[in-house]
């Protein structure tokens, strides 16, 4: 019989404490595998319970920056002397639906709803990304090619009066193209369509449509702001993608090498 087998049988408590150190340590991995999972687990529970608090700052600050911006843009242009109409004279023949002021105005709830549809950090920043993109873009050409609405809305009453003055409270007949309420449209679509089945997606674009259709039967702006917001929607999308950001990381980085070698 081997010496160490021999030892450990004429003292069985070198087993006995081999057998309890080895307990100790599977014990202890198996406290420490519980521990991580329940750290883990609070971990989790306490971001599901803020999740709801980040997103409503991500609204409040993208909504404040957005409307303080937009509005002294509309402040500016109207102490210019010289602006703009660009419409086109069969454009009169476009009716004034009072009634359209209500899918107009719907924009606000989808702004909303698109801060809280999912949990996904990346897709929100993403998402605000391409607000900003709208907004700033929108700016420049509001300051650059100034433009007013021509025509003489139209005197409205109950609900749809009460929505037009609410909204002559704070917007302006300026900052026309591209439609600022267009551009955010097309990137409200690519945020929220994905997340719908193919019947909700159909109801949500037919709803969108009619959004689109009101900017013009709300008199709140000509045919030309239209398709200049849908433009800059889907560039906007296009600059977001993160595509689109490694290539323009990588360009900055050959510039930089450029600017380095010379």
């Amino acid at each position: 019989m081997p010496a160490a087998a021999q030892s450990l049988f004429m003292n069985p408590s070198i087993l006995v404490t081999r057998g309890l150190a080895k307990a100790r340590r599977t014990l202890h991995r198996e406290a420490v595998v519980r521990s991580n999972a329940a750290n883990a687990t609070n971990a989790a529970n306490a971001t599901s319970r803020d999740l709801p608090a980040t997103q409503a700052r991500w609204l409040l600050v993208t909504s404040a920056l957005m409307m303080a911006s937009y509005w002294g843009s509309n402040t500016l242009t109207s102490l210019r002397q010289s602006v703009g109409t660009g419409v086109f004279e069969w454009e009169a023949a476009i009716p004034f639906v009072p009634w359209s002021i209500v899918p107009y105005l719907s924009i606000a709830v989808f702004f909303a709803l698109s801060f809280f549809v999912d949990s996904d950090a990346v897709q929100r920043q993403r998402h605000v990304l391409r607000l900003m993109i709208v907004l700033g873009v929108s700016l420049i050409c509001y300051a650059l090619f100034p433009l007013r609405f021509s025509f003489d809305r139209p005197e409205t009453s109950g609900l749809p009066g009460a929505l037009f003055e609410a909204l002559s409270a704070f917007d302006r007949p300026f900052n026309r193209a591209p439609s600022l309420h267009i551009s955010v449209l097309v990137v409200l679509w690519v945020r929220l369509s994905p997340l719908l089945s193919r019947l909700r997606r159909i109801v949500l674009t037919a709803w969108f449509w009619l959004i689109a259709l009101s900017v013009l039967t709300t008199y709140q702006h000509h045919v030309i702001d239209v398709p200049a917001g849908l433009v800059l929607g889907g560039v906007a999308t296009l600059l977001a993608s993160p595509a689109a950001r490694r290539r323009a990381a990588r360009a900055m980085r050959r510039c930089v090498a450029v600017g380095a070698s010379r």
